[in-house]
């Protein structure tokens, strides 16, 4: 029984089915099958658990197997491990279900018999017109729909307003952890998903959907071998045009292709190669897994700078003597330098602030700065045409400043006609900072290596864009 595939409608119905079937659901706490059922009890779609040995999972009727399910359902999650798996699939495939997400281990990466089960899950999609994501997946995870099949921590309260960055990952413990990371400080989601094995949806066919998705303002992804190579960076390129498209790659060394390997069962390409080829096609490189969410964070929520001129505000003389540092060393992404402040802007700085404030770049307003002074000075180098981009080391210890600040720098940092990027220490209240700066529309960071990195990234996305125009 053959069906067309239609990989837009597939994708589409993966990340908003209506009816989900959760093969080897169980009421058992600690199993995979009872995380994910208990999870997806908020979501508005229909659940079919299937059970073997259960006639109930939860509120539900269990059915004894996948061959009992309703046909042409959306998606059908199978918990069981790596052989059942498969029998489980081919069942669900032969139902006419859209997509099928294999959570289990235990395929290629294991050996030959592991190959052997992944080369049957291989011909489901061709026979049957169904697609499958994995083996070795986490699933998806989508807050606007409360769609969640991650069955481990990944912060998934603090990201439940959703957000712009659509992120696609090959490892789901690098997903998890970067998820982690990333609702710390405030980040917005528009869907994770777990591509793992790869036998069928991969990164190829997640790129243009999200690249058409109006809700995606940034896809980022972790990658450990690229499928479809010229088809990606072709996909790639165009998406870029629009949208900010930033990659971690791994398996950049030697001993880390050979990890590789042995992770996914797939080979890594030559690095070199791949960062050429990336660059060529507009895709911004992220190196690490933090850089990795602090790049999408920016590039979804700040527009591309015009120039690499950067001008610093703080109330901290040595905190501006360090971020001079960071701007002017050299970086392989893009060069930054510090800013000429005009002295009609330096005059402006002036008249609001103490008589011993440094007008210079940075900006050094001192500990006994007040709000006013702050977003006084905030708007005179929003004005200067010689500033591209405006970095605010924003403390809230001294007693001078109150938490009227935030929300009032945050308006005109919303406003603001260029990039403006904040670095903010607090102690444990750090992360409680960042997030207000989040819900506030503005990116913020936690040291200021990150919030420079993040400039970088900035002033890169515009080179990508003017390459891309010019091909």
């Amino acid at each position: 029984m053959e069906r067309d595939i239609n990989p837009e409608d597939s994708i589409q119905r993966l990340l908003n089915p209506r009816h989900i079937a959760i093969i080897g659901a169980s009421d058992t706490p600690g199993r995979i099958g009872h995380i994910i059922y208990k999870t997806l009890l908020s979501s508005s779609a229909v659940l079919y658990p299937v059970n073997t040995k259960q006639e109930r999972v939860g509120t539900h009727r269990a059915l004894n197997s996948p061959s009992e399910l309703p046909g042409n359902l959306d998606l059908a999650i199978v918990t069981i491990n790596a052989a059942a798996a498969v029998e489980a699939a081919e069942a669900c495939a032969l139902k006419g279900c859209a997509n099928i997400v294999i959570i289990a281990g235990g395929f290629a990466e294991t050996g030959d018999e592991g190959k052997a089960l992944e080369t049957r899950l291989r011909v489901l999609p061709e026979k049957y017109g169904c697609r499958i994501l994995g083996p070795n997946s986490l699933g998806v995870f989508v807050p606007s729909s409360n769609l969640d099949t991650i069955f481990v921590e990944h912060g998934d309260q603090a990201l439940s307003e959703g957000g712009g960055v659509a992120f696609i990952t090959q490892s789901g413990s690098v997903g998890v952890e970067s998820l982690g990371l990333a609702s710390n400080s405030g980040f917005g989601m528009r869907a994770f998903v777990g591509i793992g094995n790869k036998v069928d949806l991969s990164e190829a066919d997640f790129l243009p959907w999200f690249g058409n998705d109006p809700d995606t303002d940034c896809i980022a992804l972790y990658v450990e071998s690229i499928e479809r190579g010229r088809s990606f960076l072709e996909d790639a390129r165009d998406v870029a045009r629009s949208k900010p498209v930033v990659l971690l790659k791994a398996g950049r060394t030697q001993a880390g292709a050979s990890a590789v390997s042995s992770h996914t069962g797939r080979l890594a390409g030559s690095d070199k190669v791949v960062s050429g080829a990336l660059r060529q096609y507009g895709v911004q490189r992220a190196m690490d897994d933090e850089e990795l969410c602090d790049a999408s964070k920016v590039l979804s929520m700040v527009r591309p700078a015009q120039g690499n001129r950067v001008a610093v505000i703080t109330p901290a003389g040595g905190f501006g003597v360090m971020c001079s540092d960071y701007i002017d060393s050299p970086d392989r992404r893009a060069s930054l330098c510090m800013a000429e402040i005009s002295e009609i802007t330096q005059k402006r700085i002036k008249e609001k602030t103490f008589p011993y404030a440094s007008c210079h770049n940075p900006v050094d307003l001192t500990a006994g700065a007040t709000d006013e002074m702050f977003l006084e000075t905030l708007k005179a180098l929003m004005d200067d045409e010689g500033v591209d981009i405006i970095i605010c080391v924003a403390f809230f210890a001294p007693p001078t400043i109150s938490e009227n600040l935030l929300p009032a720098m945050s308006a005109l940092i919303r406003e603001a006609p260029k990039p403006v990027l904040v670095f903010t220490q607090y102690g444990p209240f750090t992360d409680e900072y960042l997030r207000r700066f989040y819900r506030e529309g503005v990116a913020g960071y936690p040291s200021i290596n990150r919030v420079i990195r993040a400039a970088r990234f900035l002033v890169e996305r515009q080179r990508v864009l003017k390459d891309l125009e010019d091909k």
